[in-house]
């Protein structure tokens, strides 16, 4: 469908199913999706020096060797990208993972993000999570920044092996506890062998879970992490 005519009937659909900006609530314009221009101008971006050595890949000193690692918004309380997050992961609009993981992907292409990395991996859900959910929202994330890279998604190399309790009132070292051994490898896994690997989350905040990840995708020989979010917890 041509653009013009795409247009033309997002315009007539809007007359009778307005859509609204996620964060404000007021109608978007025609070439507006999930968030109108205002909010999306308001979120607070990161602006890492390097993103070899920031306080993202901080975490990780000692542990495992991060080639790259970034965020896209701080996550502030009451800020406006915590409603985005709510209603990505809460109110069955995945949509707005895929629409933000475009505009991480067009953000980060132009400063060179996503030279030589090989592979998206978005963290797993567990089978009742994604049940209850219906979806994985950092999936989304993934097909969004994909569309943009042009880099694949590989979504069955890794699994969840159990679905552990949510992280949002614990402390770092309970985060830590909490997502141990979570993760488990498929048979599929053998095809990243020598890959490097970007692995995409919705919130960064003590990195237990990209930890947990990493120690589970060392097993395969040879692969390199990198780390992608849509919002980071820290100071």
């Amino acid at each position: 469908m041509s653009s013009p005519l795409r247009r033309y009937f997002r315009a007539c659909a809007d007359v009778f199913f307005p859509r609204l900006c996620v964060v404000c609530g007021t109608r978007l314009a025609l070439d507006e999706e999930q968030l109108c221009i205002s909010c999306l101008h308001q979120l607070p971006l990161i602006r890492f020096a390097s993103f070899s050595e920031n306080p993202m890949t901080d975490r990780f000193v000692g542990l495992f060797p991060i080639i790259k690692a970034a965020s896209c918004f701080h996550y502030q309380k009451g800020a406006a990208v915590n409603q985005i997050l709510f209603d990505l992961k809460y109110r069955d609009n995945p949509q707005v993972g895929y629409v933000l993981g475009r505009f991480m992907g067009r953000m980060l292409k132009a400063k060179g993000f996503f030279d030589e990395v090989d592979v998206i991996i978005p963290v797993p859900l567990s089978r009742l999570r994604r049940w209850q959910r219906g979806y994985n929202q950092s999936e989304w994330l993934a097909r969004g920044v994909a569309a943009i890279s042009g880099i694949p998604v590989c979504r069955n190399a890794v699994k969840r092996v159990r679905n552990n309790p949510s992280q949002t009132r614990l402390d770092r070292w309970a985060r830590m506890e909490n997502v141990d051994s979570i993760f488990g490898l498929t048979r599929r896994s053998s095809a990243l062998s020598g890959k490097h690997l970007l692995l995409i989350d919705d919130v960064f905040t003590t990195g237990a879970t990209m930890l947990s990840l990493c120690d589970t995708l060392k097993a395969v020989p040879g692969v390199r992490f990198s780390i992608l979010t849509l919002a980071w917890a820290g100071g």
